[in-house]
């Protein structure tokens, strides 16, 4: 393991490529998400900070180690009553119940190791249900501070130990895991007025939030578009792209890096300057078949505005299934297809594959580093 002043070193080597213009293909990350609970021995749900801490400390990269806690895992009042209705041994499947001032909404959830909780039956399903969305606004608007306190709790012990840290800020339309990705279309078509007013007062919450963490000690702000592929450019262009262009713009008067994340299906975004756009400090991935429509690395890259960083691009398949040999060549290609841009190493998607061997893993840092 690295020592502490070796950390803080490579945290501002990365520090001072995110923020200049050196071209460099020796940065790392490798993003969790619920594979760190897997390594931490976790049966399922959301990683922690301290599950993200250990992976990196175990697997050396430029990684930030960042929180992810919604709303009502910090105020009382949006906290949800959950009743177990089935466990069939691989998954669990949980009814949740919350009463609001809109009257009381329900939703179910189901869980399975190796994945982060899913929505089976969203809380917001009519009209009258963007109440909830409100509701959650209000409360942390009210409570922004208290609320970054919570995101932030463990920024300094990290800090201390060299790290770069951020926290999660979900940009409106994935509303703090209270609408289901399939049914935002539908949402947004059926209730277009009521879905932009209630994305705008989330949007507005997640600003005051922001400027605590700040204060607080954050380094970046991690935002994405998780479903992308579900939706339609209409729905980016008028309910995605102003309120993460104001989000990036706020980020940057703040001296915060921002990254901005989208699974799979993203390459009509980035040749047609949607991406281009909102101005991320780097935008992430470029997926290939089966898990995206991209070309190759090299051909999106053309279209990505030389100011915002690239991030990717190994195949999370190769990752899990391939061999070390077979990782390392691919890393290789990652580093020629991206020659002379400013580009991250990194896989491909927002997650590591549960089950995937930590041979695979030591091989791409290693082919990553040299």
């Amino acid at each position: 393991m690295p020592s502490i002043e070796e950390v803080k070193k490579r945290s501002e080597d990365f520090r001072r490529f995110l923020f200049g213009g050196e071209i460099e293909r020796r940065h790392i990350i490798l993003d969790p998400s619920s594979y760190a609970a897997e390594f931490a021995g976790k049966s399922g749900g959301y990683a922690t900070f301290w599950d993200n801490l250990k992976f990196k400390e175990a697997y050396p990269n430029d990684s930030f180690v960042t929180n992810f806690i919604f709303p009502h895992d910090v105020f009382e009042e949006l906290r949800w009553s959950r009743r177990l209705v089935e466990d069939n041994g691989a998954e669990k499947f949980y009814e949740e119940r919350l009463k609001t001032p809109g009257g009381e909404k329900r939703r179910v959830i189901a869980e399975k190791r190796g994945t982060t909780p899913w929505l089976i039956e969203s809380a917001v399903k009519t009209k009258d249900d963007f109440s909830l969305l409100h509701y959650y606004a209000d409360v942390v608007k009210a409570n922004a501070r208290r609320y970054a306190d919570a995101l932030s709790k463990e920024y300094l012990p990290a800090k201390e130990r060299g790290h770069l840290v951020g926290s999660v800020v979900l940009i409106p339309f994935e509303c703090w895991y209270l609408i289901d990705y399939a049914d935002m279309p539908l949402l947004y078509y059926d209730f277009p007025d009521e879905y932009l007013m209630a994305m705008k007062s989330i949007h507005e919450a997640n600003l005051m939030v922001m400027g605590h963490l700040k204060e607080l000690g954050c380094d970046m702000i991690g935002m994405g578009s998780a479903g992308l592929e579900l939706l339609s450019p209409r729905i980016f262009d008028e309910a995605i792209i102003p309120f993460a262009r104001e989000t990036t713009d706020y980020a940057r008067t703040l001296g915060l890096i921002t990254a901005y994340h989208i699974c799979g299906f993203s390459r009509e975004l980035v040749t047609s300057g949607k991406i281009n756009s909102i101005k991320p400090t780097w935008f992430e991935t470029f997926s290939t078949a089966p898990c995206g429509n991209h070309r190759s690395l090299s051909e999106s890259l053309a279209h990505l505005d030389p100011q915002i960083i690239s991030k990717g691009n190994l195949s999370l398949e190769l990752l899990r299934n391939g061999t070390p040999a077979e990782i390392r060549v691919a890393t290789e290609g990652i580093i020629r297809e991206s020659n002379g841009r400013r580009h991250i190493i990194g896989q491909a998607d927002g997650t590591i594959l549960s089950g995937t061997p930590p041979d695979n893993i030591r091989a791409f840092l290693e082919a990553s580093s040299t």
